[in-house]
């Protein structure tokens, strides 16, 4: 098990560094092909606060955050997340299981297709994007698309979009843990192994820092972007058997 979790983890740390999107995103989908999904979350959340963590220090990253964007969407996002804690808890595996793969696949169709969705860009849009992402944080890890989504109706640029997504990414993650801890879902052998798993974490992140002036970026997160399809679908399907 240690070494299948560590192939994932330094793949998708390194595709993180690459293309500045979810760790999480990459990690969770094929790791819930193998193992249980409450597992996942949990594990995936705790390696997720390293993941943002690394990513922070770029100072490209931290310099084009907008805590006028980022505030609200955090806030609206607290509410949400004990509703999540309670579906991670008591949902079925199964459910969650197709909502973590249905989740990955329709974000990277639509991060494939350039789609730009329409939002009037007012508080009510925010709260429910930022609610939404939140119950998605605890019961999936995967507090980034509705996020992403909404930074992408702004029209911001590649730049500041990837600071804001960061910065909201790594807050999201950390108050998820701390729910999850204070809710007993955390435990000992799951932070013992995500301790193991960490270093493996940074090298692959420091292999993508290092690879990526060497790669045509939107030609990797088109590679990264379709695999998360085929990984999808896959999920679904095994989710549905």
């Amino acid at each position: 098990m240690l070494i299948t979790i560590s192939v994932i983890v330094g793949l998708s740390a390194a595709a993180a560094a690459v293309t500045g999107f979810g760790f999480n995103l990459v990690s969770v989908p094929l790791l819930t092909l193998a193992y249980p999904p409450r597992f996942v979350v949990v594990l995936t959340l705790l390696l997720g606060i390293c993941a943002s963590g690394l990513l922070l220090l770029r100072r490209e990253i931290r310099r084009e955050v907008e805590w006028r964007v980022v505030r609200p969407l955090f806030l609206s996002s607290l509410a949400g997340m004990p509703l999540g804690v309670a579906l991670l808890m008591w949902g079925p595996a199964r459910l969650l299981k197709a909502v973590i793969a249905a989740v990955t696949a329709a974000f990277a169709i639509v991060m494939l297709t350039r789609f730009r969705p329409r939002l009037s860009g007012g508080m009510l849009d925010t709260i429910a994007v930022g609610f939404l992402s939140g119950i998605l944080s605890t019961s999936t890890s995967l507090n980034g698309p509705p996020v992403a989504l909404y930074l992408m109706a702004r029209g911001l640029a590649k730049n500041r979009f990837r600071g804001n997504m960061v910065v909201y990414v790594f807050l999201a993650t950390v108050t998820s843990v701390v729910l999850l801890a204070a809710g007993g879902s955390i435990t000992a052998q799951t932070l013992l192994l995500a301790a193991k798993v960490t270093p493996v974490l940074i090298v692959g992140f420091v292999a993508g820092v290092a690879a990526v002036h060497g790669l045509s970026e939107r030609h990797f997160e088109v590679t990264v972007l379709g695999f998360l399809v085929v990984v999808g679908l896959l999920g679904i399907a095994s989710a549905l058997r």
